[in-house]
């Protein structure tokens, strides 16, 4: 499997783990349409990328739904990248793709794994005007419009911030202002929350002209995504990151 393709499975799939293929089915498969492919069991060796639900499986039993049982059936000890079709009784799964499992496989694929992970927030870096290690001075609510323009109204805040230290862009003459959403609403609820005295890495844009607020100054930043405000202990994590985008340029 080239490195492009491993890519693509690995972001398919939300059930990547290593076992064996075996000759003989215990569990019952629920009813599956013809052109789905051929059913065989597998066992849950070790679990390499999993949802929360899916991380203690290791040492169970899956039923894997392939287009390819007799080539799994040849490998010894295979690395299967599947998606989750049923999560019960009978723990069900279609096969996204495969390799034979070496220590270079397993290496490669624990990489491809940690990049397809952290694209992301490599957007978000690539993005950002402003990325600062930075502390909330205060944060005070802006004036809403009443009615709310809409249901997913953001509850626009403003929070004053000192800067303790620069991880890309120019550092600022003074302190910072960041609008936020402090609405809990479904669309906002992991928006960052710049709370007095919160303090953690800040991934800033500035705020576009058709978009800025009443009460808001032009030199203002916005901080709205949920990977906007991170703990100081990803600081290395965000120069890596930062230094990867410079030398992309």
């Amino acid at each position: 499997m080239d490195t492009e393709e491993l890519k693509r499975v690995v972001g398919a799939a939300g059930f990547i783990f290593r076992g064996s293929i075996h000759g003989e089915r215990k569990l019952e498969s629920p009813p599956l349409p013809k052109d789905a492919g051929e059913v065989v069991a597998a066992r849950i060796e070790e679990v390499i990328r999993s949802t929360p639900v899916l991380r203690g499986l290791a040492g169970r039993e899956a039923l894997v739904v392939t287009k390819h049982s007799a080539t799994l059936r040849q490998l010894r000890n295979p690395i299967l990248f599947t998606e989750c079709l049923s999560l019960g009784e009978v723990l069900l799964l279609r096969e996204i793709g495969h390799v034979e499992s070496s220590h270079e496989v397993s290496r490669q694929v624990a990489e491809t794994i940690r990049e397809v992970a952290e694209l992301p927030l490599r957007a978000r870096v690539a993005a950002a005007d402003l990325i600062v290690e930075a502390e909330v001075v205060d944060s005070r609510p802006l004036e809403r419009p009443f009615p709310p323009r809409s249901e997913h109204d953001p509850a626009w805040s403003i929070a004053r911030v000192t800067v303790t230290a620069v991880l890309k862009g120019r550092k600022p003459k003074a302190e910072i202002e960041v609008l936020f959403a402090s609405s809990d609403d479904i669309v906002w609820f992991r928006s960052p929350k710049l709370r007095d005295g919160a303090s953690g890495i800040l991934l800033l844009i500035h705020l576009k002209e058709d978009e800025i607020p009443k009460h808001v100054p032009r030199s203002a930043y916005q901080a709205t995504d949920p990977l906007d405000f991170l703990p100081i202990d990803r600081r290395g994590e965000i120069e890596r990151l930062v230094e990867r985008d410079r030398g992309g340029r």
